[in-house]
C-alpha cells in the first residue's frame, strides 16, 4: 500500500501495513473476545514537556494502553518509550506514523509489563460503524489521527463539541483517541486541562455530533489494543498474521479475476479464494479458543 509522504505537523498519518492484524466484516465472529472494560479514562498533556511536543502519536497509544490496563503511565516511563523510538527509525525531534507508535507501545508493554497479560493490536475501518460501536460499547479506546486546521480547532473549542464534518484544506495532522464517555462518542486529545474558549468547560475530551464515518478529516484506518494471555500470545500472533495475509490474498485474487480475460485462470483464482475463505473460517475458530 502506498504511504502518505507529505510532511505534516505532529503526526505522519497512519502508515497502514499489509501485515496489520485486521478486524473487518469478513465474518461475524472476526472480533476477538473483548472483555467488558470499565469506563475509567486516563488523560495526559503532551505539551507540558519540551521533549514530547511532537509526540502526539506516543500519547495516543499511551492513552489506549492506560485505559486498557487501568495504568497511569509515569512521565519517566513515557520518556523512556519516547527515547526508544529514536533507535527504531524515528528522526530526532520529529513526528511519527500512528502505526509505529502502536507497535512501539505494544512491544514495550510486552517486554516490561507482561506479568499477567500481553497486548496485541488490530486495525479497524472507521466506516464499519457497527464494529466501531461494538468496540466503543465495551469501553475500548481507539487510536487514530485526523487532518486538522484552525476551523476544526475553533469548532470544538467553542463548546467541547465537534459540530462540523468538513473543514477543507488541512494544515496539520494529529493523533488522538476515540472513546465513549457518558454514552457519547468523543475524541480524547493529549492536552489535559485544556478549556473551551470561554473557559467554561474542559475540552481535552470533546463530543462528536456526527457519525465518525461522515467526518472527513479522520483517517479511515484505526487501531485498538486487546489483552492476550501470556500462554497464547505467540500462537495468536501467528494466526493473526496468517489471517491478514489471507484477507489480502483474497482481495488481490479478486482484483486479478476482474483484470484477466483467461476463463481458465479465473476459475483457478475462484478455487483459490474458496479455499482461502475456508481457511479464514478455520483460523477464526482457532482464535475463539485462544482469546
Amino acid at each position: 500500500m502506498s504511504k502518505e509522504t507529505f510532511e505534516i505537523d505532529w503526526c505522519l498519518g497512519s502508515w497502514v501495513k499489509d501485515t496489520d492484524f485486521l478486524l473487518s466484516e469478513w465474518f461475524e465472529d472476526n472480533l476477538p473476545t473483548l472483555f467488558q472494560q470499565d469506563n475509567i479514562i486516563y488523560e495526559y498533556n503532551q505539551f507540558a514537556q519540551a521533549w514530547s511536543k511532537k509526540s502526539c502519536t506516543l500519547f495516543s497509544a499511551m492513552g489506549a494502553i492506560s485505559d486498557l490496563f487501568n495504568y497511569e503511565v509515569p512521565l519517566s516511563e513515557a520518556k523512556e518509550v519516547d527515547d526508544r523510538s529514536y533507535i527504531h527509525w524515528r528522526v530526532k525531534w520529529s513526528w511519527r506514523w500512528v502505526n509505529m507508535w502502536v507497535k512501539e507501545w505494544a512491544d514495550y508493554w510486552n517486554e516490561v509489563h507482561s506479568d499477567l497479560w500481553k497486548v496485541a493490536y488490530y486495525r479497524i475501518d472507521l466506516t464499519n460503524t457497527k464494529l466501531v460501536n461494538d468496540i466503543l460499547d465495551k469501553w475500548y479506546t481507539i487510536m487514530t489521527n485526523y487532518r486538522g486546521n484552525s476551523k476544526y480547532s475553533l469548532d470544538y473549542l467553542k463548546d467541547a463539541v465537534l459540530n462540523g464534518t468538513d473543514f477543507w484544506a488541512a494544515t496539520y495532522w494529529h493523533a488522538v483517541n476515540i472513546i465513549k464517555k457518558d454514552w457519547k462518542i468523543c475524541v480524547k486529545d493529549s492536552e489535559k486541562w485544556r478549556k473551551t474558549n470561554n473557559w467554561k468547560k474542559d475540552c481535552n475530551i470533546y463530543e462528536l455530533e456526527h457519525l465518525i464515518k461522515d467526518i472527513k478529516p479522520f483517517s479511515v484506518n484505526w487501531y485498538i489494543y486487546t489483552k492476550v494471555s501470556e500462554d497464547n500470545y505467540d500462537r495468536i500472533k501467528e494466526l493473526n498474521e496468517f489471517k491478514s495475509l489471507l484477507i489480502n490474498t483474497i482481495e488481490n485474487n479478486s482484483a486479478m479475476w476482474h483484470k484477466t480475460k483467461d476463463v481458465s485462470y479465473q476459475r483457478k483464482l475462484n478455487e483459490m479464494n474458496n479455499s482461502n475463505r475456508q481457511k479464514l473460517i478455520d483460523i477464526n475458530e482457532q482464535l475463539k479458543l485462544l482469546v
